[in-house]
């Protein structure tokens, strides 16, 4: 028996609920919000339903030590990258993702960079905090940072509010009957607290950061936008900002995509204004995704560069006894899974296995207090800094999740794949649908499954390829088709 309702099902509802009432028509102050709030309201429905928790921690939320002591040292750097209208001329206008992970000593965005290697196309990088700091030492790209252009509209919406023309009365009935009627539909929605809130972050950088994304697109005259997390706020605004100057962007797969996703999921017909005009996906299965509005010309199967640079690094070098689990956590069902953990530890004691939890780089802060009874089963708890992800995959045998996109990378390992039938699992239904990895409700029928002869078990399934190979090449031939279609045609 599934311990969650289906995500996809209610993301289903989600979207009728839109379409019946018109949201994408609705505004205020002229700005179309809706498409800028949506993936954040739907993840709030389904937290207040309790079907997920809080993915990320806001940066109120950290110990002050974590970001205030590496942002003063770089506040140097950050004051001189943080002006948007004087940036140099390129042709690629690249948003990284903001979290980075460390190669050769140097921090990089795994999603963009590697990519970015393989092209001679100049290019500008925009950047963005992750949980109060930037990564330093990065890869040494000409970078630009977006947050004090967002802090400004901040302050510019602030002033506006105590002039008496801040969201207003309308904009708060509307609001409340708005989580009124989309709780009646769904069963639960997110407070209208937290819908004022992301209304308001919405038109304060629609109206205050989009003028400034202006300036810096005259600046830089780029060919062609590329984006990681399209439906983040600043990277919307940044495609509307493209699409008004007739700019292509390309989005980057960054994750797990599937009937789960309320940034890749929309009713037919429906492409909103500020959704990429492609996206680059790691493997054709991806593009399976039902609602996603883009067809296969504009959803090309690149692959992953980080994978690609790594795979060779970690030489499978497993043992054969005793056999290694790991867990990859994710914040927003940490705690079902850590229970998980614990109870398969204790139902295993007496067999051959190694436990590690493996916490996802949000987790990092504060995992003590939030899954104690790890520390109680004896579990070994790693934390995403201590060591490589690929390191400590190409070291497992087994590997139990979710929906983390580190599941199809541990596929790429050859581990024998688990996923927890807690919400949001219907995302790598990839996996389990061809028969890659096996869905297990609970601790007691995961203990069931490894119990079985190893012959039996999902490790000696065909496996199918998740990943185009070649990841940088052909990301490469992408930007040449779109910068160049002539010469790309002709050589064609």
């Amino acid at each position: 028996m599934s311990l969650s309702p289906n995500v996809s099902q209610l993301l289903l509802a989600f979207i009728a609920f839109e379409e019946r009432e018109q949201l994408f028509e609705r505004s205020l102050s002229g700005v179309a919000y809706w498409p800028l709030i949506r993936h954040d309201v739907f993840r709030e429905t389904i937290e207040s339903l309790g079907l997920a928790e809080r993915a990320h921690l806001r940066v109120e939320e950290l110990p002050i030590r974590h970001w205030l002591g590496p942002q003063l040292r770089q506040l140097p750097t950050t004051l001189r990258r943080s002006n948007l209208s004087r940036s140099p001329t390129a042709e690629l206008l690249v948003a990284a993702h903001p979290r980075h992970v460390l190669h050769e000593g140097k921090y990089i965005c795994p999603y963009s960079q590697p990519l970015l290697w393989g092209t001679k196309r100049s290019r500008l990088v925009l950047e963005g905090h992750f949980q109060g700091r930037y990564f330093a030492p990065d890869a040494g790209e000409t970078t630009r940072y977006v947050d004090a252009a967002l802090v400004r509209a901040h302050v510019e919406f602030r002033w506006r509010e105590l002039r008496g023309a801040g969201l207003g009365a309308r904009a708060d009935n509307e609001i409340a009957d708005l989580v009124q009627r989309l709780r009646s539909a769904l069963g639960g929605a997110p407070s209208e607290a937290q819908v004022r809130r992301r209304v308001r972050t919405a038109l304060l950088a629609a109206l205050g950061l989009s003028p400034q994304l202006e300036r810096l697109l005259d600046a830089v005259q780029p060919r062609l936008v590329i984006v990681a997390v399209g439906y983040r706020l600043v990277n919307q605004l940044l495609t509307l900002a493209a699409h008004r100057r007739g700019l292509v962007v390309a989005e980057l797969q960054h994750g797990t995509l599937g009937a789960g996703h309320p940034g890749y999921n929309f009713a037919p017909e429906r492409k909103p204004a500020s959704f990429p005009d492609y996206l680059l996906l790691f493997g054709e299965l991806w593009r399976s995704t039902p609602g996603l509005p883009l067809d296969a010309e504009h959803a090309p199967a690149i692959g992953y560069g980080w994978l690609d640079l790594q795979r060779a690094r970690y030489a499978n070098a497993k043992q054969r006894q005793p056999r290694r689990i790991v867990f990859l956590s994710q914040r927003g069902v940490g705690r079902a899974l850590a229970r998980v953990a614990s109870e398969l530890r204790a139902r295993l004691r007496e067999t051959a296995f190694e436990f590690v939890y493996r916490l996802h780089p949000s987790e990092g802060i504060g995992w003590q207090n939030e899954y104690p009874e790890l520390a109680r089963a004896g579990i070994h708890v790693e934390r995403a800094e201590e060591r490589a992800l690929y390191e400590t995959q190409s070291s497992a045998h087994i590997q139990v999740g979710v929906y983390s996109t580190a599941l199809l990378e541990g596929v790429a390992f050859g581990l024998e794949t688990y996923v927890v039938e807690l919400p949001g699992h219907e995302q790598v239904a990839v996996l389990t649908t061809t028969g890659i990895a096996t869905t297990v409700a609970d601790a007691e029928e995961l203990a069931a499954q490894l119990e079985r002869p190893e012959a039996d078990r999902a490790s000696n399934r065909p496996r199918i390829a998740l990943w185009a190979d070649n990841a940088a090449v052909n990301f490469s031939d992408f930007v040449e088709r779109v910068l160049d279609p002539t010469a790309a045609n002709a050589s064609g």
